[in-house]
């Protein structure tokens, strides 16, 4: 039976060292996977950059005629047809994305061409509002066209960078654990033949080549240490990791085999295994190798006694670390990288957030003073205007009234992103029937059936979710006033994981679907002021909500069939409870 524990002890070893090298292989491929992710992370950034820095240079020019902003102009337009070129060198294995930047390359081309006549137009001093505006419109429609196919490729980037830094982690905790167990495996191995050899002194010529040809099979170095810290037996992984034979080694101290910095901690560590003093059984300790011609490299040592009836000896099992380290760079420079951006974009969203604000308290004193004066005019001099004196006054007074709604919404889309989330459960069904209740107080004559579900209860923010409805409710009472008698419906649809799908639904206006991207940004308003009015904030300030709630919101719909606009609420948490982790939106 002692006979069989060398040799099945080997082959288990040589297993675990089989599977080792499997696994550092996966980890060096996820690496890859994760750096070329990163890669084309940043090229699509560094195109969506140099694009607004062209845009942002000819305007600059166009307008003021600095000859300063050419020289930018220049550069970011001669560098982004080549990042596109690098772009498709990226993703030239993955067919849709290869697809989808090679769509948008002849527009990207497209608007530098209208970007350099705009600078041409500087140049001449021709710039004028006619031009401004129609190569203004043009660059406008392209930048949408470009970054609605960008933006996509940048999320899915993201979201693979995600997942290839989990898989990435996960490779590396599989490495340390199939390691560790190894050398407690061969720890314990060691042990058991160790102490078989003592039993067997009459047979101890034998059982020692036994221990030497185990000692020869284990996937790292190994040596045996006695109680002076003077080296017994080493194995023929030593000679190839530290560049001495066996012979070379025996009897000397393990100090020859580090640097002359790492020598005090070493004599501390050996001294804690050899008084018994030691942190585990199996204690192990990262420091510099020193090898025989004098290179230094990073070592993993793992340490366990081996107790006989005469003398106190510790065996040590000994690896190079340095692929492993190399790796850990990588992925905590990397990690460096994603940290720093994220930093960048949280500043500029700031930065935007309080532009915006300013913009927005900055512009209501004159704009009360405009609506102040025109109304001295009508109330004081209307006897000295005419008909149509009149009615430009009654006009410049709406405006001004359409502005301070336009400037109440930029606040209100302002403070979604900065308010504090007051999270409860709450009754959506009751809700809806207040927020009903007061649109049908503003026209009391209107032929509407509301369909509200009932019980509808969600987890969040009553007052921010009521934001919500006043809007998509609101919507659907504006979008269907010109039918004889409307339909507007709330409810909830159950998902496959127990959440719910909530939608509101009318048979009003309804929308172009091939305008749908532009549903949600700020200002992009699908129907004319005339027809229908409103300030083109509100359905971006229900984004934000559903955004800061972990969920989502789409919409679908036909003109003048009607829309339905459905959203979640942290939607991957069963039950319908709000979950509070990622969540996009569409």
């Amino acid at each position: 039976m002692w006979c069989a524990i060398p040799l099945a002890g080997a082959m288990v070893l040589i297993a675990i060292a089989v599977i080792s090298h499997r696994n550092g292989k996966a980890l060096e491929q996820a690496t890859q996977s994760f750096a070329h992710t990163h890669a084309v992370l940043e090229k699509l950034e560094q195109i969506s950059a140099g694009l607004w820095e062209v845009e942002s240079s000819a305007r600059g020019f166009a307008i003021s005629g600095k000859q300063s902003h050419l020289d930018p102009f220049y550069l970011a337009a001669r560098e982004v047809p080549q990042e596109v070129t690098d772009l498709k060198e990226l993703v030239h294995n993955d067919s849709a994305q290869l697809k989808a930047i090679t769509g948008i390359e002849p527009v990207i081309n497209q608007h530098l061409k209208i970007m350099e006549d705009l600078v041409a137009l500087g140049d001449k001093s021709l710039f004028r509002s006619f031009g401004q505006r129609g190569l203004t419109d043009q660059g406008n429609t392209l930048m949408s066209q470009i970054d609605g196919t960008m933006d996509p490729l940048a999320e899915s980037e993201r979201a693979r960078l995600g997942e290839q830094q989990s898989a990435m982690s996960a490779r590396a905790a599989d490495l340390t654990a199939i390691n560790l167990s190894g050398s407690i495996f061969a720890v314990v191995l060691i042990l058991a033949c160790g102490a078989w050899a003592v039993r067997s002194l009459h047979q101890q010529s034998k059982a020692q080549e036994k221990l030497g040809r185990l000692l020869g099979s284990m996937p790292d170095a190994l040596v045996i240490i006695d109680a002076e810290g003077r080296i017994i037996s080493s194995n023929a992984r030593m000679e190839k990791l530290f560049g001495y034979t066996e012979r070379e080694l025996q009897g000397e101290r393990m100090a020859l085999l580090v640097p002359e910095r790492f020598r005090q901690v070493q004599r501390q560590y050996y001294a804690g295994h050899l008084s018994g003093r030691a942190a585990g059984p199996a204690d192990s300790a990262e420091m510099w190798g020193l090898h025989k011609d004098g290179r230094e490299f990073p070592i993993e040592i793992s340490t366990s006694p081996l107790n006989n009836d005469r003398t106190l000896s510790v065996t040590s099992e000994i690896r190079d670390i340095s692929e492993r380290k190399k790796t850990e760079q990588q992925i905590s420079k990397l990690n460096r990288e994603l940290e720093r951006r994220a930093r960048e974009l949280e500043a500029t969203n700031k930065e935007l957030e309080a532009f915006s604000y300013s913009v927005s308290h900055d512009l209501r004193s004159p704009l009360q003073n405009i609506d102040s004066f025109s109304q001295i005019l009508l109330d004081e001099y209307a006897n000295r205007l005419n008909a149509d004196g009149r009615d430009c006054v009654q006009r410049l007074r709406a405006s001004c009234g359409h502005m301070e709604d336009i400037i109440e919404a930029l606040l209100a889309l302002s403070n979604m992103s900065r308010s504090e989330l007051i999270v409860d459960q709450f009754d959506l069904t009751a809700l809806a029937n207040a927020v009903a209740a007061d649109l049908k107080l503003k026209n009391p004559d209107r032929l509407v059936d509301w369909i509200i579900g009932e019980n509808l209860t969600a987890e969040g923010d009553a007052q921010l979710m009521r934001v919500v409805l006043e809007n998509l409710l609101g919507n659907a009472w504006k979008f269907t006033a010109n039918r004889p008698r409307a339909r507007i419906e709330f409810g909830a649809l159950p998902q496959s994981n127990g959440a719910r799908t909530y939608f509101v639904r009318d048979d009003g206006a309804g929308f172009d679907m091939m305008r749908v991207k532009n549903l949600f940004a700020p200002f992009k308003r699908l129907h004319d002021q005339t027809e229908f009015k409103g300030t083109g904030i509100g359905l971006a300030t229900v984004q934000r909500v559903i955004n800061r709630h972990h969920g989502k919101i789409w919409a679908e719909g036909a003109e003048n069939q009607g829309a339905t606009f459905c959203f979640t609420l942290g939607d991957d948490t069963p039950n319908g409870k709000s979950g509070y982790h990622n969540g996009t939106s569409n």
